[in-house]
């Protein structure tokens, strides 16, 4: 038995009703193996886990018996049924991959020998499931293009579906994410139909396609947008009229739309300097899930509006209705992307001004947001953005401290034969080449190395891509999700950090130079391809630590490993910056004014800046614009 999403079930009596084909079969498999990669724990009868061996062997047990149930000719899939195995993709990749089955390919040719090809002539409920199992590590052919050929409603699925897949293990996989990428278009004009788990799907696949590597990568966001806009009026959401005027003397109202803010997370980390600095002029509210709300986050606010998620999605309307009652003048999204609901409602007009920043860090592509606030550092190029860009200067970014901080004296490394290589990454950004390109280095690095990852993920999630570092590096240790202290304890005993590419670090890369550690980087045009590279050069790390190819990446790795002396040169580097003091405050903290000179010069003037055909302002070009037109 195993337990996962508060219930407990029976696997035995799973493969009994499979078995027997029951009608209620392919339910309580679907619902064991979404509890089983929830992270449940397991008992087998002999054993109880969480434990690898148990785990594996429940994940093979539930394969064969999901195997049995989807792919018996007999089987007449109902509506129901058919969505139920789009929507449970993810999960049902995890069964099969973390199974002695190592992936769906069984299943797939079952149920349709001729691949996408044959989906013209199978039934739709067969469709749908081969749509539930297929995956992009798979090791058969696989038609990409065939996909648009289905009924509209299963193509936009199974296309969000493979475009959310994560981990993606292989090269192949990647390069088949990239094709589908590439043909966003054959999307255009479709209407997705409203439903709570469509809007999350839309979201993962929204936010997911700026973890791939191919230039255009984004242009699957301008896709998806008019899907999202259209999907929100269909559920009654519209753009919202300018607010009432204010009583005189009163503060403009600053909606902050947080899709993650507790004190715990980056983005309280990133924005609380930028919050304590609008607030000076601003009344800021606060909209955000009541989970996010914790008292450091809700100490940065004059005002907090909170919902609960409800599996009916109720509370899309709570969150409409917030922004409708507010009437705020301005609107702040500091992230759009990392929950459902940004993507859904960063596509209306909420407020006269609505900008956003680094929290997910790419570009909206949103038509109502109207600017993008970002350090000069991090910007390659304006077109790489669909918003105007406010461009801060690098010298004024400050971290707010994590409340639950607990400073520690820095490593004294001393050299040993065998290094641990930090790789402290959310999981979606470790794609199969990045890891590639680590296998390369410990092929041709001269000591032993154990690769250490960070990836913050948990359940099926996290053993599916464990197993897929196994088969790419000979040593590597995967943690589970840590607190942030512990998680530092562990990243203070490496000795050097490999950050990822195309998607950086950032955090990490604060992190890292914190606790006295060398880092290799990356740099590449999209806003998370640069924050890296301007971290080390603003604090004047070596020019070569900060690569333009993966030859110089694998170099300049190499570099730090073998020679002992230059890793303690960089770390006494890094550790006389005094991170601590240099990029960290709180509310004692002299506040800077870059933040909120910026943005209250562009509110004072948002008709002739947006009128303007500068892509990218500074403060002074603000000032520029508002002089000439008389403001």
């Amino acid at each position: 038995m195993f337990e996962g999403q508060g219930k407990m079930i029976d696997i035995s009596e799973v493969e009994r009703l499979a078995y027997a084909q029951a009608p209620e079969a392919l339910v309580r498999v679907i619902e064991a193996v979404e509890a089983l990669s929830g992270g449940g724990a397991i008992r087998l009868g002999y054993k109880v886990a969480p434990d690898v061996q148990g785990e594996s062997v429940a994940y093979t047990r539930l394969a064969a018996a999901l195997t049995a149930v989807i792919c018996d000719p007999d089987r007449v899939f109902s509506e129901e049924d058919g969505l139920r195995l789009v929507f449970a993709h993810r999960e049902l990749v995890y069964c099969f991959t973390n199974s002695a089955l190592d992936g769906p390919e069984a299943a797939m040719l079952s149920l349709m020998p001729g691949g996408l090809a044959q989906a013209a002539t199978a039934p739709r409920g067969r469709v749908a499931a081969y749509l539930g199992v297929m995956s992009l590590d798979a090791r058969v052919e696989l038609d990409l293009a065939k996909l648009f050929d289905l009924p509209q409603d299963l193509a936009l699925l199974g296309y969000l579906s493979l475009i959310s897949q994560s981990p993606i293990r292989t090269l192949q996989g990647a390069q088949r994410r990239e094709q589908l990428l590439l043909m966003a278009d054959r999307l255009a004009g479709f209407r997705a139909t409203a439903r709570m788990r469509t809007i999350t799907l839309l979201s993962i696949a929204w936010m997911n396609c700026s973890y791939a590597s191919g230039p255009t990568k984004h242009h699957l966001k301008a896709v998806l947008n008019p899907i999202l806009r259209q999907l929100a009026m269909d559920l009654g959401f519209n753009d919202l009229p300018p607010p009432p005027p204010r009583p005189e003397g009163s503060k403009p109202v600053m909606l902050v739309a947080a899709e993650i803010m507790h004190g715990r997370h980056v983005q309280y980390r990133y924005f609380g300097q930028y919050l304590r600095q609008l607030r000076q002029k601003f009344h800021l509210v606060l909209l955000t899930e009541k989970s996010e709300a914790d008292e450091p986050a809700r100490a940065l606010y004059d005002e907090v509006i909170t919902f609960e998620r409800t599996s009916s999605g109720s509370h899309l309307r709570e969150i409409y209705a917030a922004f409708r009652d507010v009437a705020p003048d301005v609107v702040f999204w500091l992230s759009v992307g990392m929950r459902h609901w940004g993507p859904l409602f960063g596509n209306l007009r909420l407020a006269p001004m609505q900008f956003t920043a680094i929290g997910h860090s790419a570009s909206t592509f949103c038509e109502p947001i109207d600017y993008y606030l970002i350090e000069e550092g991090y910007v390659s190029s304006p077109a790489v953005f669909g918003e105007k860009v406010l461009l801060l200067p690098d010298e004024s970014l400050r971290f707010e401290r994590n409340p639950t901080y607990v400073p520690a004296p820095p490593a004294v490394r001393q050299p040993r034969p065998d290094l641990k290589v930090a790789v402290p990454s959310n999981m979606l950004k470790l794609n199969a080449n990045f890891l590639s390109v680590l296998r390369r280095i410990e092929v041709e690095a001269k000591r032993p190395l154990t690769f250490q990852f960070f990836p913050n993920a948990r359940g099926g999630q996290i053993k599916a891509f464990t197993a897929g570092i196994f088969r790419q590096l000979a040593s590597a240790k995967v943690h589970p999700t840590l607190e942030a202290n512990d998680y530092l304890a562990i990243l203070r005993d490496c000795d050097l950090i490999l950050s990822p590419f195309p998607f950086g670090g950032l955090h990490s890369v604060i992190d890292g130079l914190r606790e006295g550690l060398p880092i290799m980087a990356m740099e590449r045009p999209e806003p998370h391809g640069m924050t890296d590279a301007m971290l080390l050069r603003r604090f004047k790390l070596p020019d070569w630590t900060v690569a333009q190819t993966e030859d110089q990446y694998v170099a300049g790795a190499l570099r730090m490993i073998h020679e002992d002396d230059l890793r303690a040169e960089l770390g006494a580097q890094a550790l006389a910056l005094d991170i601590n003091s240099l990029m960290f405050g709180d509310g004692t903290t002299p506040l800077a004014s870059d933040v909120i000179d910026l943005v209250w010069k562009t509110f004072e003037n948002h008709a002739a800046v947006m009128a303007s055909p500068l892509p990218a302002l500074r403060l002074g070009d603000v000032e520029a614009i508002a002089a000439a037109s008389g403001s």
